[in-house]
């Protein structure tokens, strides 16, 4: 069951689309979902997998935010005299 789900993940998160300057990702659409379920029937409960599959791209994001920052946090200690 996981390895479907993390595999459903995988395909779904293609059609994610990115947005902003930066290229954020926006958080994958019900519809993605649907979508991905009308061509790969599952077993799992519709309200579980799409539970699974939110919890897994928040996850993603998340993490996606946190490199942004380390990034940013980086990039301005750079810029600015070492102190002595």
């Amino acid at each position: 069951m996981v390895a479907e789900i993390l595999e459903a993940y995988g395909h779904i998160g293609r059609s994610r689309q990115y947005v902003g300057m930066i290229g954020a990702p926006a958080p994958i659409a019900p519809v993605a979902i649907a979508e991905y379920l009308d061509r790969f029937p599952s077993v799992i409960c519709r309200e579980e997998f799409d539970a699974a599959i939110f919890a897994l791209d928040d996850e993603f994001r998340r993490r996606w935010d946190e490199q942004q920052e380390e990034a940013r946090a980086e990039s301005e200690g750079k810029g600015r005299p070492r102190k002595r």
